[in-house]
């Protein structure tokens, strides 16, 4: 796998689990103080990197099994701000 796949892939990951962790597991105040800075950072694409980005993820979605993993990691593009909103 292309070490750009590779990073987004454990990017998702990371983000993922943090947020489909038990409230127990990790405060979601923490949880927003560790992923918030991670999304401001893809603030700081251009419009093409965020749209390049945005499909590796949802390319990259059909290789989870788990599909409630699937799933959130298709709708990642949305939840991090990567999509205009006349492209969604």
């Amino acid at each position: 796998m292309e070490l750009d796949k590779v990073l987004a892939r454990a990017f998702a990951s990371l983000v993922i689990s943090i947020d489909l962790s038990d409230d127990d597991a990790i405060d979601p105040d923490v949880a927003t103080d560790i992923l918030e800075p991670a999304s401001a950072l893809l603030d700081d694409l251009s419009d093409q990197d965020r749209r390049t980005f945005a499909g590796l993820l949802v390319e990259l979605s059909e290789l989870e099994e788990d599909p409630e993993r699937r799933q959130a990691m298709a709708d990642l593009p949305d939840v991090l701000g990567l999509l205009d909103e006349e492209e969604e």
